[in-house]
């Protein structure tokens, strides 16, 4: 079974610390211990992006890998008020996953 992010790593990497490289400072909520991770490594579960709703339920990857790797560049691009159409589609299609797809959203959209 796959672990999946409930929170997008192209998101986390953002929390990367200058002084770790690729690591971030964190605390654990079972005991509150400090912990210094990667992105692949936190806010993940199991089986997070199996989507009942889709045809095939895995089907979410196909396009999230088409939008994370430009997702921080878009998000870049909205700052500086340089937007084209590849930001545009970046940002909103990533938005479009967070309210319907991710694992959240699944949990959120589900009958009681």
């Amino acid at each position: 079974m796959a672990l999946d992010q409930y929170v997008s790593q192209v998101h986390l990497r953002n929390f990367y610390s200058p002084a770790l490289g690729e690591r971030m400072y964190a605390v654990r909520k079972s005991d509150g211990k400090a912990f210094t991770p990667n992105a692949e490594s936190v806010c993940r579960i199991e089986a997070g992006s199996t989507n009942a709703y889709l045809t095939h339920d895995r089907l979410i990857e196909e396009l999230l890998a088409g939008i994370e790797p430009k997702y921080n560049a878009a998000v870049k691009k909205l700052g500086a008020g340089n937007i084209d159409p590849e930001c545009i589609y970046a940002v909103a299609a990533f938005a479009a996953y967070l309210i319907t797809c991710s694992p959240a959203a699944m949990r959120v959209q589900a009958a009681p």
